[in-house]
């Protein structure tokens, strides 16, 4: 991080912080004291910003598709990274480099996989819809980067309507959940209870049961991969010092109350594990909704709301990888990040005039 030397702006006048100027001059003074200057448009809220943590998380439709398969103490788009060099001693500052790479290629790993995963669910519908249908390689190929140029047009062409876009999915995340849950257990035979939690399977012939039960937590993990997204988009939040740790602490809450209730419920009603297990569809949660409804048509619905809220997370994905990608450029971690840290909106005027220390 920069050395920098922080002059108050002339003419700054004491506003009452609860008011909208109030709160733009407490976010402008915030990244000023960190060095940075405020030039990325404060476009989210608490509610749309909810809905990006929240469908990022994806977490009880996260627990469908891998079935069987931190405050805020700096407000930076940097994130994790930022935190660690700004709280190391002046002789460890190459762990917050070390961090800043690793984060980086995290969050383009993150989006990579998102893309083909939303990819291979649409090849699964296709292949739940028309049992004629051979799912090729190149075919889900195709449709990956069909969800990369959908996400790049809302994130660029139309980044405008992102916060908007969140709040709309953040509702469909809500009542996608009682849409599956519903129907999931009304329809579905139910298992015993002594059979739910005493039943434990070694599907991958692992040495011991214990190895199996650590392995198969990975996908549970999986679903609560992207819990710090909205700390990446801090510089585009009002009042980022306080929207962000109550949207990352409430989307825990309200997406670990759905995830353990699907999970639950998918446990109780899962049928015949073994056709679940070699569904041709490639994702044994699409099996168990058959299993339940009986009905091509109403398996495709269901699933058809995973697919849609899984690309919907896959565009937060690549609104968090864009920016903690700029922000490390702009600490100047990567190559061409002259190139990578430049932004077209206008420069707002800060709370405080940065000067480098001469």
């Amino acid at each position: 991080m920069e050395n920098v030397t922080l002059k108050p702006v002339r003419g700054y006048r004491e506003v009452d912080v609860d008011t909208g100027e109030g709160i733009q001059q407490r976010d402008e003074s915030t990244l000023a004291r960190l060095g940075k200057r405020s030039v990325l448009k404060r476009n989210f809220g608490f509610m749309s910003i909810l809905g990006f943590s929240c469908t990022i998380l994806i977490t009880w439709e996260g627990s469908l598709i891998t079935f069987l398969q931190a405050f805020q103490k700096a407000p930076t788009s940097g994130g994790q990274y930022h935190w660690c060099s700004m709280l190391a001693p002046p002789s460890h500052k190459i762990f917050g480099y070390i961090t800043g790479w690793l984060t980086v290629a995290g969050w383009q790993a993150t989006f990579a996989s998102g893309c083909y995963l939303c990819g291979t669910l649409i090849q699964g519908l296709m292949v739940l819809t028309d049992h004629n249908y051979n799912p090729l390689p190149w075919q889900g190929t195709l449709l990956y980067w069909a969800v990369v140029v959908f996400c790049v047009f809302i994130n660029v062409a139309a980044r405008g309507l992102l916060p908007k876009f969140e709040g709309l999915i953040l509702l469909l995340h809500v009542t996608g959940f009682f849409a599956i849950i519903i129907p999931l257990i009304y329809l579905s035979d139910h298992s015993k209870p002594s059979e739910v939690f005493t039943t434990f399977l070694n599907g991958g012939k692992w040495p011991t049961q214990g190895v199996s039960l650590l392995v198969g937590m990975l996908g549970n993990v999986f679903a609560f991969t992207g819990a710090d997204a909205a700390t990446h988009m801090s510089e585009e939040i009002h009042n980022a010092e306080v929207i962000v740790p109550r949207s990352i602490l409430t989307s825990m809450a309200l997406n670990g109350c759905l995830g353990f209730g699907m999970i639950i419920a998918t446990l109780f009603c899962l049928g015949d594990i073994q056709n679940a297990l070699e569904t041709p569809t490639g994702y044994p949660f699409i099996e168990i909704f058959y299993q339940a409804t009986g009905s091509i048509a109403g398996t495709a619905v269901m699933t058809s709301i995973i697919t849609i809220l899984t690309i919907s997370a896959t565009v937060g994905s690549l609104a968090s990888s864009s920016r903690v990608l700029w922000a490390f450029s702009r600490d100047r971690g990567l190559p061409g990040w002259i190139i990578l840290s430049k932004v077209s909106s206008s420069t707002p005027r800060s709370l405080y005039g940065i000067m480098p220390d001469s």
